[in-house]
């Protein structure tokens, strides 16, 4: 069994994840990184050479390599949810948790992260602000309908995101899942 953040880019699920993945004594993964990995280079590159398309192709093929991890907390790009394909196979192997951030939130991350070394491609030659609320339309309500959990992480720093994520994992059970689970490999 795995966990699944997913979200809208900029919304903490690497480092969320990676404070989670602790809390749990997981490993943890980001689709993204495996992705890059795979390509050999950079996502913005990918695209700038390939195209979203070939990502998105790529992106599958990470998500479909997945079910071969043993059992942990993985960060998904923020549009892997998009395909239904993706969305099938993420649920088959665990429970989903969208990380709700608000869209000023957002927006704020992703322009202080367009001002570094930008690592995140633009989706369109639209403004950022009109991109971000033009994807965030489409993708919000898929977030909403796929997510098993819903962490709202207004106002709230990433230790309180992640603690609050293992709360919600605990009292549904999942929790004591993956601790049978990784009895059972260590007893094998």
């Amino acid at each position: 069994m795995k966990i699944f953040l997913i979200g809208y880019r900029a919304s903490g699920k690497t480092t969320v994840g990676k404070l989670l993945a602790q809390k749990l004594g997981l490993p943890f993964a980001d689709t993204d990184l495996l992705s890059e990995e795979a390509a050999g280079m950079t996502i913005k590159d990918l695209v700038a050479a390939r195209g979203w398309e070939a990502f998105r192709l790529l992106e599958a093929e990470t998500v479909a390599s997945l079910g071969r991890m043993p059992p942990a907390v993985v960060a998904t790009g923020g549009g892997v949810v998009m395909a239904g394909e993706n969305l099938r196979l993420l649920k088959s192997m665990g429970p989903l948790v969208y990380l709700q951030t608000p869209p000023a939130d957002l927006l704020e991350r992703l322009k202080r992260d367009a001002s570094g070394p930008q690592v995140r491609p633009p989706f369109t030659a639209e403004d950022l602000e009109v991109q971000t609320k033009a994807v965030l339309a489409r993708r919000l309500p898929v977030y909403e309908a796929a997510a098993d959990f819903t962490v709202d992480t207004n106002g709230k720093s990433v230790v309180r995101v992640a603690d609050e994520i293992y709360e919600r994992l605990l009292e549904a059970g999942v929790v004591a899942g993956m601790a049978k689970i990784k009895k059972r490999k260590n007893s094998i």
